[in-house]
């Protein structure tokens, strides 16, 4: 392609691009379903306040060449907050996986004491095909990680949320820096996090030997965290068990199709060899058999996938949750952590002040000075973050009254709903077997020679 046909081409291009981003009328709720979450904070009592925002996730498509090659999703909000642009404000945008993961790590650090949604897992395989099942999957968890943020009267608030959903390619691009981005991501937060804990435990081998007033947390605290960290281990054995109770059914399904041919094959032999041998007429019922197991295959697999959609999505689900409130447990340790650095560092300043006396004016009054400053600025800092605990406290009170609410609700609902999806499925398959094949009992009950025909 020439220049000039470059620059007829080109307004095509952005025509579609601007189609391609265009918001479309606003929907009534999210596509993901019915969502529950914390509701009272900030006085914030109600979800159709004029902060309400819907986010969407869609049409996944292939972005790049080579190493740099990933999968873009179309982000589309609607809302009329004020921070928006007010009444009847939306856009769109695009993003990636890593954009998605830096919204997520920004609301963990910014949003004190909540429980942030947990994104779909990385996969090891490289998906590059926007019409696979696991891109379908991983843009369904998107979608439902977009919805909760945008329905939690503290996130959707996040100046993170506003930059995620409006900057332009451009300003996005430097905000993640390049490092975080993609298959590198993992290996740097790795090293990053492994270089953070030397440094702790560097600084608490030098203030060890100092008696500090340190925060500590309460023992209500400890024994929910306990709770959570035990519900989390016997919630993954059950999944563990229920995934391959689930895959023994499809299995089940799939040796009752096998079975089903073979009996079919040898049906149609049993029907040559009464044309070959016509001087009886007897023969093997195999295609009676073969009727029964037929009938039994849509019993068998409704209750396969009843158990994967009724019972083990709900697990896996509530397991998230777990693993959501751990993560906010982590954070809250943070907040703590750091109090408690602090005031270390405060006090290793206030002894050395306390050896140096008052000094005659120089160098070492000046030295002094610079201390009592930075010791000042420490004790601002220590302030701040009692403040910050505080305020991580209450909102995590509101939230662990929600999240033993959603837990209740989901476990109960799952194990009801998959009761009666088992019974169901238990009285079809005797349904079956009662109405088709109520001759084949009796014919059972007897001597294996009564299914030769006479």
């Amino acid at each position: 392609m020439n220049g000039e046909e470059a620059r007829a081409a080109s307004p095509n291009l952005n025509a579609d691009r601007a189609s391609f981003l265009s918001p479309g009328p606003r929907p009534s709720a999210p596509s993901v379903g019915v969502l529950r979450v914390p509701g009272g904070q900030d006085g914030d009592t109600t979800s159709a306040s004029s902060e309400e925002i819907i986010i969407e996730i869609g049409d996944p498509h292939r972005v790049g060449d080579g190493l740099s090659k990933h999968i873009e999703y179309k982000v589309t909000y609607w809302t009329d907050a004020d921070a928006y642009g007010g009444a009847g404000s939306c856009g769109c945008v695009t993003r990636r996986y890593s954009d998605f993961e830096w919204l997520s790590k920004q609301l963990e650090a910014n949003c004190d004491g909540v429980i942030i949604p947990v994104l779909p897992s990385k996969t090891i395989l490289h998906m590059d095909d926007p019409s696979s099942r696991g891109i379908e999957r991983r843009r369904n968890g998107l979608a439902m990680f977009a919805a909760r943020v945008a329905a939690h009267p503290l996130m959707r608030k996040s100046p993170d949320l506003l930059a995620f959903l409006t900057q332009d390619p451009k300003t996005w691009a430097n905000r993640v820096p390049w490092h975080e981005r993609g298959v590198l991501s993992e290996s740097v937060s790795s090293v990053t996090s492994w270089l953070s804990t030397l440094n702790t435990s560097d600084l608490s081998s030098l203030t060890s030997s100092m008696t500090v007033d340190a925060l500590r947390e309460n023992q209500q605290h400890l024994d929910v965290v306990d709770y959570v960290s035990t519900l989390k281990n016997r919630l993954e054995k059950l999944i563990a068990a229920t995934s391959a109770l689930q895959k023994h059914g499809t299995n089940t399904v799939k040796v009752y199709d096998e079975f089903v041919e073979c009996l079919e094959l040898l049906a149609g032999q049993e029907a040559k060899a009464i044309k070959v041998f016509t001087a009886s007429s007897n023969g093997v019922e195999w295609k009676r058999m073969s009727d029964l197991f037929v009938a039994l295959i849509p019993s068998q697999r409704e209750a396969s996938e009843m158990m994967r959609s009724e019972f083990l999505d709900p697990l896996e689900e509530v397991n998230a949750l777990c693993a959501a409130v751990l993560t906010a447990f982590e954070a809250r340790k943070r907040i703590v952590d750091h109090y408690n650095r602090v005031s270390s560092s405060i006090a290793r300043i206030e002894m050395k002040l306390s050896t140096m006396g008052i000094p005659e004016p120089g160098p070492k009054r000046e030295e002094k000075q610079r201390i009592e400053l930075a010791a000042s600025d420490l004790r601002i800092e220590r302030t701040q973050t009692h403040e910050r605990y505080e305020r991580c406290c209450v909102n995590m009170e509101n939230e662990l009254i929600w999240f033993h609410t959603e837990l209740s609700t989901v476990l109960g609902q799952s194990l009801k709903a998959h009761v009666s999806a088992q019974g169901a499925a238990a009285g079809n398959l005797s349904r079956v077997q009662d109405a088709h094949f109520a001759d084949i009992k009796e014919l059972l009950a007897n001597k294996p020679e009564v299914f030769a025909s006479r």
